[in-house]
């Protein structure tokens, strides 16, 4: 699994996106279906495809943290090529029923956090095929948890200066936030002074070690959602505070198939993938329904991205503290640490 790969898609997506509300996508969960489909499928869809996808098939981020799975369901008549075991083995595959069989799929293989199989399942879909992921980390130093008016906020003091970095960016000046999980999996917290699309896609495409918190509370700099305090610590510190928050969000795919590579897979005027299937398929839905929450003790994220295809034609005291407080609207990227591969990403606003 490539990182810039699944950075890339997922800027590109956030980019798109309009608005300025709470939203959260994973891009980790839409990228290995494009591989998939694009070694699949002939041309144009197949160029389109792997574009977007950047790359082919790489396999699936697996860690005790972070599980990935795939299916695909057919009707019965839908006969498969043999090409398709590559990426899709038997022990994967279901014959198409009911709603309910896919729902206790998606249970399944998100250990409940999202419900549903996000595509509407009628006589017209011959075939379906959907990732899914789950992901739980807990935090190497938690927060403590309070009432602020009508919201949970959470609170930390930090010794290590230098989970606090700014970075220039094509958006302007970002505070960056890590909060470190006790395994693999990192969160980054993002705040800028421009909108969400640019933060986001300025964020997943940083460059170089920027500004450390040790260098900005020396020169005591201010920064997006960040100033240089007295504290009552002889120690220098970061503060960090911040809403607890859960987002839910789905997403409809085909609102911008220029972002996925699936204009050309889309017309059904035609079949685009021999060698998933002797029968002419374009897709008909493509969807994601994605959450992620972020609470005292760690954070929980998980999606389901499904893409169903119809037929087609034939064919000290005074010492100094980094007190950075999330009470504009920010960002947030989960990271796989070891990779950079991020798992989803996401805006909160409150306002």
């Amino acid at each position: 699994m490539d990182a810039h790969q699944v950075s890339r898609l997922t800027a590109r997506w956030i980019e798109n996106l309009p608005g300025e509300g709470s939203t959260v996508v994973s891009g980790l969960g839409v990228q290995p279906l494009l591989a998939i489909l694009a070694e699949l499928a002939d041309d144009p869809a197949r160029t389109e495809l792997a574009e977007a996808a950047g790359g082919r098939y790489g396999g699936l981020l697996q860690t005790p943290e972070l599980r990935m799975a795939l299916g695909l369901w057919t009707r019965p008549e839908i006969e498969l090529q043999p090409g398709v075991d590559r990426f899709l083995p038997p022990e994967v595959r279901g014959t198409l029923t009911d709603q309910a069989a896919l729902d206790a799929w998606v249970v399944e293989h998100t250990d409940g956090l999202v419900r549903r199989m996000p595509i509407e399942l009628n006589p017209d879909v011959l075939l379906v095929l959907a990732s899914a992921l789950a992901l739980r980390t807990k935090w190497a130093l938690p927060f403590t948890e309070y009432p602020r008016g009508e919201r949970r906020w959470l609170s930390r003091t930090d010794y290590d200066l230098d989970t606090v970095r700014v970075f220039e960016s094509p958006a302007g000046p970002l505070t960056v936030v890590t909060v470190v999980g006790t395994g693999e999996f990192d969160v980054r917290l993002v705040a800028g002074e421009a909108g969400r699309g640019a933060v986001l896609a300025a964020a997943l495409e940083l460059s170089g070690d920027g500004v450390s918190g040790s260098e900005l509370l020396a020169r005591e700099r201010s920064a997006p959602a960040l100033e240089v305090i007295e504290s009552m610590s002889p120690v220098p510190s970061v503060i960090l505070s911040l809403p607890y928050f859960e987002v839910d969000a789905e997403h409809d795919l085909l609102e911008h198939p220029e972002v996925f590579g699936l204009r050309a897979a889309m017309d059904n005027s035609q079949g685009h993938f021999p060698g998933l299937s002797p029968q002419p398929l374009a897709v008909d839905q493509a969807k994601q329904a994605v959450m992620a929450r972020f609470s005292a003790t760690g954070f929980e994220a998980a999606a389901v991205t499904a893409m169903a295809m119809a037929a087609g034609s034939a064919p000290t005291p005074g010492a100094k503290a980094l007190l950075i407080s999330l009470e504009r609207p920010f960002g947030f990227i989960a990271l796989h640490r070891p990779t950079g591969v991020p798992v989803v990403a996401g805006w909160v606003n409150y306002s």
